[in-house]
């Protein structure tokens, strides 16, 4: 957990020092930047799915198209084939984590460049919520959550025209993406509260009835139906638990927040849509954390683009305490959980498989172990 825990503090350091400074300093950046790629880029057996993906990679990369068609690999999608069996024929699987991770830590330094926030501040909050659960464990989906931030950032440079094709460029390698597109077309109406319950309410219908179709058969022919019934399957919970009401608690509190401004451009609409998204999700689709959790990830960046911009703006060390000792509390809970001992200990492919020669032989166990623990608690 040691690991963890140090990256924590190096990145809750440099916040700290950019919102004394009331300024980023791109050294300070780009520090945060090198340490946001290489712990998840030179991971070493650690994480979920990096057993499958593994797999997966090596299949392709030495049977070709026809090596990813095996049973045990779920149903990849094609620009994500596309991109390992490129990879496979230029360098080894942990390079291609490595070339993931750069990618991802670069689009994710632009955005905050482009929300004019502090990148030590969007890396500190989002490595304390979801950068274990994406970086280190859903290859495909960073990747597509990356092309839906380079939509968001043609949106910011008047080019919206773009952002529609990125996102469907993500869904290339993540199908969810397209859930996303709402939140685009969304961008250019007011946010208020009779929008909101009109929302809720169609959206709670739409939600049912997707649902209710997967499980009936009606939308088999689609691309992501069955995924849908392996989800229901297999991944709802029967209650929702203490953390997850308190963390819709808390979005509740930030929601309020960000409505009581009187700002109507561009952010501030992204923000309130964005929260009010997971929001909604996680109220219909409470059963479903698997689901909540992706939206989830994109809306933590924008609410880190926020707090990073609000701390280092008014210099508010005390403000910074708070929103860190909440991040803390969040990471630890993730640590502590038995069902994700795939994560610890955390494994240096350059220092503990190549340099020490130490790395632990027990990989493949704490994975399947983790699959079999998670099963268990949603069942």
């Amino acid at each position: 957990m040691t690991p963890y825990l140090a990256v924590f503090f190096a990145l809750w350091a440099l916040f700290l020092i950019s919102t004394v400074r009331g300024s980023s300093v791109v050294v300070i950046e780009l520090v945060a930047l090198a340490i946001f790629i290489l712990f998840a880029g030179q991971r070493f057996e650690t994480g979920n799915d990096w057993l499958t993906y593994r797999d997966h990679y090596l299949a392709l990369q030495q049977y070709g198209f026809n090596g990813g068609n095996s049973a045990q690999f779920p149903a990849f999608e094609p620009l994500y084939v596309l991109l390992v069996w490129v990879s496979g024929k230029l360098f080894d699987f942990q390079t291609f984590l490595l070339m993931v991770a750069a990618f991802n830590g670069l689009i994710l330094y632009r955005f905050a460049r482009t929300w004019n926030a502090s990148f030590c501040g969007l890396a500190a909050i989002y490595y304390s919520w979801v950068y274990l659960a994406t970086q280190m464990a859903t290859t495909r989906y960073s990747l597509a959550l990356s092309f839906i931030l380079l939509g968001l950032m043609c949106i910011a440079h008047q080019r919206k025209q773009l952002a529609y094709p990125l996102i469907f460029i993500g869904a290339g390698f993540h199908f969810f993406s397209l859930a996303f597109l709402p939140i685009v077309y969304l961008l250019d109406k007011r946010l208020n509260l009779r929008v909101a319950i009109f929302t809720l309410i169609v959206g709670f219908v739409l939600v049912y009835a997707v649902l209710a179709a997967a499980r009936s058969g009606l939308v088999s022919s689609l691309p992501f139906s069955e995924k849908i019934v392996f989800y229901l399957d297999e991944a709802t919970v029967k209650q929702a638990s203490a953390g997850s009401l308190a963390y819709v608690a808390m979005n509740l509190v930030f929601f309020g927040w960000v409505m009581s401004s009187a700002a109507d451009d561009e952010k501030a609409r992204l923000v309130k849509w964005s929260v009010f998204y997971l929001l909604f999700f996680q109220v219909a689709v409470w059963m479903l954390p698997v689901f909540w959790n992706r939206v989830q990830i994109f809306t933590v960046i924008i609410q880190a683009c926020v707090l990073s911009k609000y701390c280092v703006d008014r210099r508010s060390a005390l403000f910074l305490l708070t929103v860190g000792v909440i991040s803390l509390a969040a990471l630890l809970k993730f640590l502590m959980d038995p069902a994700f001992i795939s994560y610890v200990p955390y494994q240096s492919y350059w220092v503990d498989k190549v340099l020490l020669n130490s790395a632990r032989e027990d990989g493949e166990y704490r994975f399947y172990e983790a699959i079999e623990l998670n099963r268990l608690r949603a069942h």
